[in-house]
């Protein structure tokens, strides 16, 4: 089953920020990730949308989507995010396995 990680980040260091969003595409894809949302164009329909990007990435499975994020690849781009940004950051499942 498909998962997708999905980002609202708030940008304090864009300088170090443009590096892991220069960088971040090629650990991606080496876990099967595939952009589908990658933007700073927000316009908040309800709530309030306090962040600069919104990031989501659909994976082939949920194990591949926690592989990517916890891998060694990822983990320096990572701390350069953390060292940069504030994000909120989940994974979902790409199908509802309940009833609706």
């Amino acid at each position: 089953m498909t998962a997708y990680i999905i980002s609202r980040v708030s940008i304090s260091d864009h300088e170090a920020m443009s590096g892991y969003v220069a960088d971040a595409p090629e650990s991606v894809h080496a876990y099967g990730g595939e952009y589908l949302v990658r933007t700073g164009d927000i316009t908040a329909l309800e709530g309030d949308a306090a962040y600069e990007r919104v990031v989501v990435v659909k994976f082939p499975s949920k194990e591949k989507a926690l592989g990517w994020y916890n891998s060694e690849e990822y983990r320096e781009l990572r701390d350069i995010r953390w060292k940069s940004a504030d994000a909120h950051i989940i994974c979902v499942p790409g199908e509802n396995p309940l009833p609706v």
